[in-house]
């Protein structure tokens, strides 16, 4: 029972604890609600919505004005007492019996005052507007006169760099004020809205008229002062040139300036109209094109000192050029009555006399035009620069078919002395091989000796043609060449084999009287050397000497090539 009520008790004083903490809470929200509702500035509101402001105020904002005083006349106030009597009434329930039922109220009380310090917000946000637009008209006011009275000095002040434009300019200088005026004047009334669309206006336009201030000047400069000057002294320079007989790659040049002159009088007729647009694309177009027109008179200034100088010395050039040719001509038909020409060099000489020929006709075409004074000087130069590196490539080749044929007879002297030497070896070696008293000579050596023979004479036949081909000869000279190189070696190694062969069998027999084997290698080296195969035969009892007697082969071998002076 005791422990019943203690539960109970312990139970009770959780809930009384439970129901301070709620009472606590709800009564410090009602606190807050409050000392929100009192930081509502309504004292500072009510003076900047004064009757006083109001009589400086008209048209829209005026209305604006009103707006606001009625919007916290008659909803702002009587909502703040409104506010502040209901949390002075639910924190008085708070604290009773009347806690529990005050929950809901409690919560639309805290959306009401949120509602409320925004709708505040909102009237302090219009009325910082309606100011700025105030203050931001008053130094506009100020600024904008002393725009439009700098521009005015400037125009007197500079007038000369805008030509007739300055007409046009002072009529929107005027136009302008015209603006400003009624936006002072409206300003003044106070019709702060009304104020602030006619000076965004006004501020475009301003900024726009101040662009066009310093545009105009660097327009103008160009159109009414370098470009007419240049003009004249491009007519009157062409002029003069052709009096002195000069020629132009542009035969219309004075159609040219006139165009280029007319372009720049529309130009300034438009600039006078304030036309910007038009303006700038001419005066992009004329200064360049007047820099093309000089540039063509230009050249021609200076390709003719170049051209005097120049035309004697390429005319030199090309006799000379010409000279050679018809000697090289020459020497290569005499040279192709002996020697048969390979690498085209009559036809590669004749199509440089072709083009000697075009040179010689573009030179004296050039000549003519300079003597009759019809000539363009700049176009002669580029033809005597490139005739000059044409003869220069002229020359070269003539050089290289002369050195291509210039050894033709040397060469064939060289030949004739390797064919005798060829000849002189080829029975050299004959004699050699007869020399060795052999029983018989191999036939594929007789074969290759006649191989050999038979290459000498094609070469003597080649050698001995009324017209000689030296290319073909040289490429026979290679092939004798290696092939008696080769017959020689293969001379001494047929010595070699039969004279070695002959002294192992003589050292044989003396090993045959301990080495029964011996006799049979013996008979078998005798018949391979009567059927003329002594290489064979000395492989066979060289390899039986060795097998009986380790070293001997070599000592022979060795011996042997000391004698001949002739090492392995």
């Amino acid at each position: 029972m005791v422990q019943i009520l203690i539960i109970i008790l312990v139970i009770a004083l959780l809930v009384i604890v439970g129901l301070f903490v709620y009472q606590r809470q709800t009564l410090k929200k009602l606190s807050t609600y409050g000392q929100s509702i009192q930081a509502i500035p309504l004292q500072k509101i009510d003076q900047r919505l004064s009757k006083e402001k109001v009589q400086t105020l008209m048209g829209e904002s005026l209305k604006t004005f009103t707006d606001l005083r009625q919007q916290f006349d008659k909803k702002l106030v009587p909502n703040v007492k409104k506010m502040q009597h209901q949390i002075e009434l639910l924190s008085q329930e708070a604290k009773t019996t009347a806690l529990f039922t005050i929950a809901g109220s409690v919560s639309t009380l805290a959306e009401e005052v949120a509602s409320l310090l925004d709708e505040t917000k909102k009237i302090e946000t219009a009325l910082d507007k309606l100011d700025a637009s105030v203050k931001n008209q008053t130094e506009a006011l100020t600024k904008l006169r002393q725009t439009y009275n700098q521009f005015s000095r400037q125009l007197d002040d500079e007038g000369f760099s805008y030509g007739e434009s300055k007409v046009k300019l002072n009529q929107q200088l005027i136009d302008l004020q015209k603006k400003f005026e009624h936006f002072a004047e409206v300003a003044n009334q106070g019709d702060h809205q009304a104020a602030q669309e006619i000076l965004d206006e006004l501020r475009t336009e301003t900024q726009n008229y101040e662009k066009l201030l310093k545009t105009v000047p660097e327009l103008y400069r160009p159109l009414y002062t370098t470009f007419p000057d240049q003009l004249a002294e491009l007519s009157s320079g062409y002029e003069e040139l052709k009096k002195k007989n000069y020629n132009f790659t542009e035969a219309n040049l004075p159609d040219q300036i006139k165009d280029l002159s007319g372009e720049q009088k529309f130009a300034l007729e438009k600039l006078t109209e304030l036309e910007i647009g038009p303006v700038k694309g001419a005066v992009d177009h004329l200064a360049p094109a007047i820099d093309h027109l000089y540039d063509v008179m230009q050249k021609e200034l200076d390709a003719r000192p170049q051209v005097k100088k120049l035309f004697p010395k390429t005319k030199t050039h090309l006799e000379h050029a010409e000279s050679q040719n018809r000697q090289l001509l020459n020497e290569l038909d005499k040279l192709s009555i002996s020697y048969t020409l390979n690498h085209n060099e009559i036809a590669d000489a004749r199509g440089l006399s072709e083009q000697l020929r075009q040179q010689r006709s573009t030179l004296e075409t050039d000549e003519a035009g300079l003597n009759d004074h019809s000539a363009i000087e700049s176009q002669v130069l580029t033809h005597l620069e490139k005739t000059e590196n044409e003869l220069t490539a002229i020359e070269k080749q003539q050089q290289e078919i002369n050195q291509s044929v210039a050894t033709l007879r040397e060469d064939e002297e060289r030949a004739q002395r390797a064919l005798q030497r060829f000849a002189v070896d080829l029975k050299t070696t004959k004699r050699r091989v007869e020399n060795l008293n052999l029983p018989g000579i191999p036939q594929d050596y007789l074969d290759y000796f006649f191989v050999v023979s038979n290459e000498v004479k094609k070469l003597s036949q080649l050698m001995n043609q009324p017209q000689i081909d030296m290319e073909e000869i040289t490429k026979q000279l290679l092939v004798v060449q290696s092939d008696l190189g080769t017959l020689r070696e293969r001379t001494t190694s047929l010595r070699d084999s039969a004279e070695l062969t002959e002294r192992l069998i003589q050292y044989a027999h003396r090993l045959s009287v301990d080495h029964e084997e011996i006799e049979k290698a013996i008979e078998e080296a005798q018949t391979l050397f009567s059927e003329y195969k002594y290489a064979e035969s000395l492989e066979t009892l060289g390899t039986a000497v060795e097998e009986a007697e380790p070293g001997s082969f070599k000592r022979l071998e060795d011996s042997y090539y000391q004698e001949v002076e002739e090492p392995k």
